[in-house]
């Protein structure tokens, strides 16, 4: 069962779901420029940190994806990471590299700790007769730490890597070719990230063909991802040029120095 179906149905309910999250992003960053004011980089990177709890319980479930008539399967988690990317992207854009890194060192400490209270969690008793809810929950929220540790890595090498890359295109090209620096910076962090979390979490238990086929589908849907994440980022050039966000820049609280 499925939302849409179809040989090529995959494209389709990939492009809905980052769109979907592309669209809770620019809700968020309105709302946070309007009713935050100067504290909207904060809120924008407490915003990243949750959705990278997200990878977690997402990944859960996993997700068939149909292209071409051949369906892949892959876990609901990975489809956030193109998500965190546009996010880290916007932060990076408006607000500048010391707070897109500042917004991937929070997702790192979120999805650590988070993820340690709900080992937690599932290992507290359940009440007499609770045994079907315990393991339904279990079930749900399992973590293999293995599996665990390597997308914590792997998110956080994938992001600091798409950070740097995408503030090191703009020192050279300014305000201009935002196209470069997001695909470039983009392509670079995703796939470092469906790379490493492949083989740290999977070699000795899949085959190197198997893992190669798993990178292949993750880096092909990341890939396309970026070119919806570009229409997202002009978008929110459009509308700082509206005058809908960021109309008063210089009020902006991005600094962690202590105020006298």
């Amino acid at each position: 069962m499925g939302l849409f179906v179809g040989p090529w149905s995959g494209i389709l309910n990939v492009s809905l779901t980052l769109g979907l999250g592309l669209l809770l992003i620019i809700v968020a960053a309105v709302w946070a420029d309007r009713f935050g004011k100067g504290y909207a980089p904060v809120i924008m990177v407490g915003l990243m940190a949750g959705l990278q709890m997200l990878v977690s319980v997402t990944s859960a479930k996993n997700v068939g994806l149909t292209f071409g008539g051949q369906t892949f399967f892959i876990i609901a988690g990975s489809l956030m990471f193109p998500l965190l990317a546009c996010g880290e992207d916007y932060i990076n854009e408006f607000y500048g590299k010391d707070v897109a890194k500042s917004s991937v060192l929070a997702q790192l400490i979120v999805r650590v700790l988070s993820t340690l209270f709900l080992i937690w969690v599932i290992v507290l008793p359940s009440p007499p007769n609770g045994d079907t809810n315990y393991t339904m929950f279990a079930t749900l929220m399992g973590i293999v730490p293995r599996v665990a540790a390597s997308s914590i890595a792997a998110s956080y090498i994938g992001g600091i890597l798409n950070v740097n890359i995408f503030a090191k295109i703009k020192k050279q090209t300014g305000e201009k070719k935002l196209w470069l620096r997001t695909f470039v910076s983009t392509t670079v962090g995703l796939t470092t990230n469906a790379v490493l979390f492949t083989f740290l979490a999977f070699v000795g238990i899949r085959t190197l063909d198997q893992m190669l086929q798993m990178i292949f589908i993750s880096v092909s849907v990341r890939l396309f991802t970026g070119f919806i994440e570009l229409g997202f980022l002009y978008f929110m050039k459009y509308l700082k040029k509206a005058g809908v966000i960021l109309r008063d820049p210089k009020d902006l609280v991005i600094s962690a120095k202590p105020v006298n």
